[in-house]
Order: structure tokens, then sequence, then C-alpha cells
């Protein structure tokens, strides 16, 4: 089970999963392009709103990922290696982290990651 809250005054995402989720995600994004639908949640504070996709696609001529939301989805897109990177940060956290942590993926911190993404934060759901 997968949810992205989305902050747009602090320009925010919250990827939250169980670990079996997150895992399946990290997953997901090694492919050329997928899609996942998100649980929904009603009361995404201090987040405004809970997005219902998960959309990526895989672009060649790209060296970094962008993740930005559009409307109800998070697209992701980016070249493999960025892509391959993204899906190490996302099952590393998944199999490493305490059901408390949780952590960054944005640019500057990570390079892979491009300068016109939404800086993202990945968690457990609560």
């Amino acid at each position: 089970m997968l949810q992205v809250l989305y902050s747009g005054e602090a320009r925010q995402l919250e990827l939250a999963g169980t670990r079996r989720g997150l895992l399946a995600l990290g997953q997901l994004l090694r492919g050329r392009t997928g899609s996942c639908d998100l649980a929904e949640n009603r009361h995404p504070f201090p987040y405004e709103r809970s997005l219902s996709e998960i959309a990526f696609r895989e672009d060649p001529e790209r060296d970094t990922v962008s993740i930005v939301t559009e409307d109800w989805v998070l697209r992701i897109r980016g070249g493999r290696k960025a892509l391959d990177l993204l899906a190490d940060n996302i099952e590393g956290f998944a199999s490493e982290a305490g059901e408390k942590d949780h952590c960054h993926v944005d640019f500057p911190a990570c390079d892979y990651i491009s300068p016109e993404s939404d800086p993202l934060v990945i968690a457990f759901m609560r």
C-alpha cells in the first residue's frame, strides 16, 4: 500500500507506504514505463491533498529524474541510471529504515534528481 501527499504551498511531497509497498514500487521503477494507484488519505494534514496515481516512464535522453505533480498524479521521468538510483533509495529505505524514520530525496542533495523536481520525503505509513 502506498500514498502520496502533496503540499503546493511548500512544494513538497510525502511518499508513504508499507515496507512491501515501497519495495514493490522500487521494482516497478526498474521497468521502462508503468503506473500504480495510490491509497486515498481523506485527512492529509499537514499536507493539502492526497494524490491518486504514480506514473513513470524511462526517457533515454535524460541523465536525471524529474519528480513533479500534475493534477492528481505524481509523474516520474528520467534516464535508466537515474531511475535505478531512485529505485535503490526507495528499496534501501524500505529494507533498512526504522518505522519512524524518513528519507529526503531532492535536488541538490541527490545529484540524480533534476532541479525542477518537487522535494520528496519517503516514510512509512502511519
